[in-house]
């Protein structure tokens, strides 16, 4: 998921579960968080990485039907409401064929001054159809485990 504007860009990938299939309790959901890896460059052409473990398998799900929901013109918004405020994502339609999306991800394990890289940007509909794309296929990568 690549998120930029004229000044800096993040990019989220979902790296892999938290912990392995057979680790943790039958059906509960410590066997479906989620690993975040966000790379941050900034104005200054500075990048800083990091992960964590801050998504549900279910969250992800909300997520892309949130932004189903938007594009469909239903609603003319989503705001996660993620378990864990290291994630957080809002998205609004401007206009018509415009989106404006807010990210912000912790930066829990970097040295760097900047505790959490935070993002406001433009996209068309088009860009909004290839993030859900996007989303739909890391659902089936990452369902949720019973």
């Amino acid at each position: 998921m690549l998120f930029k504007n004229d000044e800096a860009s993040l990019n989220l990938e979902i790296v892999n579960y938290e912990i392995s299939e057979d680790s943790g309790a039958p059906d509960s959901d410590d066997r479906n968080w989620l690993v975040l890896r966000g790379t941050y460059t900034d104005e200054d052409g500075l990048v800083i990485r990091d992960s964590n473990s801050c998504l549900l398998t279910s969250e992800l799900k909300g997520l892309t039907a949130g932004l189903k929901v938007l594009k469909a013109g239903i609603r003319n918004s989503y705001d996660s409401d993620f378990s864990e405020p290291y994630f957080l994502f809002s998205a609004r339609t401007e206009v018509e064929d415009r989106y404006i999306v807010d990210v912000s991800f912790t930066l829990p394990n970097t040295m760097e001054d900047l505790e959490n890289a935070e993002l406001s940007c433009v996209m068309t509909t088009t860009e909004l159809i290839s993030l859900i794309d996007e989303l739909d296929t890391l659902c089936k990568k990452f369902p949720d485990r019973k």
